[in-house]
């Protein structure tokens, strides 16, 4: 998830990182794109996308989206099938015009994330980088990181996230107080 949110802003920020570009030179950019490519910077981001398209395509995405919205859940519930049958569809085709945007995208996010490592790091610290990555402990870093990220995600969720709703609900009344002013917005004028 956090190599997403880097090439979402990697994405927002490409037109600043091609402005700066200019300032690296053509050795530093090279060991950047070295280090880039030595850490599977595109592979891993075509997976994460490749579970979100997959994700939208069987309509789950758009169902959660529509469920926010009133009055679609007892609409669903009311007739399930037809429901599921159409936001399938609709699911299809919003992996399918996702997954146009990122084949046009992803090698534009791979290039700002070489900018970024060519502004961030001089070349000798790039080469020394990635000859770490290359080192057996490098290779193991490289190996192991997924499986530490989930288990650093997982405890997060089960010590703060938890906790965080428990906390929520017990202070429901003072959260309803707050938002209190905003009842009957939308109203006005529709008194007779």
């Amino acid at each position: 998830m956090k190599i997403l949110i880097a090439a979402t802003a990697a994405v927002a920020l490409a037109g600043t990182a091609q402005a700066q570009a200019a300032k690296a030179d053509p050795a530093t950019l090279q060991s950047a794109a070295a280090v880039v490519a030595q850490l599977g910077v595109k592979a891993k981001l075509q997976a994460q996308m490749a579970n979100t398209v997959a994700q939208m395509r069987t309509g789950v995405v758009i169902r959660s989206m529509l469920a926010q919205q009133p009055g679609f859940i007892p609409a669903y519930q009311a007739n399930k099938a037809k429901f599921d049958t159409v936001l399938a569809k609709a699911g299809a085709l919003q992996a399918d015009i996702a997954q146009g945007v990122i084949n046009q995208n992803l090698n534009g996010v791979v290039n700002a994330a070489t900018q970024a490592y060519a502004r961030q790091y001089t070349k000798a610290e790039l080469d020394g980088i990635l000859a770490f990555y290359r080192s057996p402990a490098g290779q193991a870093v490289i190996r192991k990181e997924p499986a530490v990220a989930a288990a650093i995600g997982q405890a997060t969720g089960q010590m703060i996230g938890a906790k965080i709703d428990a906390a929520m609900q017990a202070n429901a009344k003072r959260l309803t107080e707050v938002l209190s002013p905003l009842n009957g917005t939308g109203q006005q004028g529709r008194k007779p």
